[in-house]
């Protein structure tokens, strides 16, 4: 399989597997800070590491709600609320699931094409 086909299909199975993160990221974002629940978002990217490709998806608050990083780390005078983290622990095993569904299905259909 060529590569930007690869890169297309794990693209395509990464996109379900990051919309479980944010739907537990909505979950868990901090009550009194509306605007962060509205700026949740993630970003795919490949990566060349060796001889290898990886797909890395980086999911939270746009860089406008920087805040969003401060609640979950918190600050010298803050304890952090760990909001983003508790979310992950939630739901990291239905991410993987949907994603290995989504790879099947479309392997599957790869299949069914020839």
């Amino acid at each position: 399989m060529p590569a930007r086909a690869a890169k297309r299909y794990l693209s395509r199975c990464a996109d379900p597997a990051a919309q479980v993160v944010l739907d537990a990221l909505h979950e868990t974002v901090p009550v009194e800070v509306g605007y962060l629940e509205e700026v949740l978002t993630y970003k795919k990217s490949f990566d060349d590491v060796g001889e290898d490709t990886v797909l890395t998806v980086k999911i939270g608050p746009k860089r406008v709600a920087f805040w969003g990083s401060l609640q979950e780390f918190g600050t010298r005078f803050q304890p952090g609320q760990h909001w983003m983290a508790r979310a992950w622990e939630s739901c990291k095993d239905r991410v993987l699931d949907v994603f290995a569904t989504e790879a099947l299905g479309i392997l599957a259909d790869l299949e069914n094409r020839d």
